[in-house]
């Protein structure tokens, strides 16, 4: 009787034993699945605030130049028709690369 015990609690210990080895290997997967979730949250996270920081630069310059349309708007809409020039010709001069008569025109052959 006391090997048949004996033998009987053996098998337990084992079976418990493998138990708590499958226990700890569920444990360490839920565990990098969790650590996993954390870091993935995150990068999306950084990666929406880079993307709003974008977005207000860009409402930003929207509402500048808004802005200034306005005013030229006003100018002429009263009138002032010398604003509306000077609008006109300052975004000939940036944007379409017009120079006046006369100018002397640098180029940058370096590229900065």
């Amino acid at each position: 009787m006391q090997t048949n015990k004996a033998a009987k609690a053996k098998r337990t210990m084992k079976t418990k034993q493998k138990k708590n080895y499958l226990l700890y290997i569920l444990l360490v997967i839920v565990t990098l699945y969790v650590l996993y979730m954390i870091v993935d949250q995150q990068i999306k996270i950084s990666n929406a605030r880079n993307d709003l920081a974008q977005l207000e630069e860009q409402i930003f310059t929207q509402q500048q130049t808004n802005a200034e349309l306005k005013k030229v708007s006003d100018a002429v809409k009263s009138g002032k028709t010398e604003s509306f020039e000077g609008y006109v010709e300052r975004i000939a001069r940036e944007k379409l690369d017009y120079v006046k008569n006369g100018e002397v025109v640098f180029v940058n052959i370096a590229g900065d």
